[in-house]
Formats: C-alpha cells, structure tokens, sequence
C-alpha cells in the first residue's frame, strides 16, 4: 500500500493563487481536511481535490 500524496501550504497557495494569510485562514477551518505535521500542515491530495470541489473556496478564502 503506498502513502498518500499530501499539498503544502505551498502548494495549495500556489494551486489557488493566494496569499500566505489566505491560506493559513483556510487551513484553520474547521470544514477544511488538513493534518497539522509538528508546526506545519499538510492536506492529502484526494481530501483536498473533494474540498474544492464542493465548495466555493475561492470567494471564501478571498472575502
């Protein structure tokens, strides 16, 4: 069995074109599938794919 992929906060400011406060903002969500890593967090690819999808992350994130 492999491991799961998981995004950064890197990757997922990248992946949706935000800022560093933006993401954090995100990542603190309670709805939001992340797992906090010693002082970093991660979301797994597949938890993240779902979240965007069913959700309007985008003018959320940038309200």
């Amino acid at each position: 069995m492999s491991d799961p992929e998981f995004y950064t906060t890197a990757d997922v400011r990248r992946i949706l074109r935000i800022g560093n406060k933006a993401c954090l903002e995100l990542f603190h969500r309670s709805d939001f599938p992340c797992i906090k890593f010693s002082k970093s967090f991660k979301v797994s690819v597949p938890a993240f794919n779902q979240y965007v999808s069913t959700r309007r992350v985008f003018n959320e994130v940038n309200e």
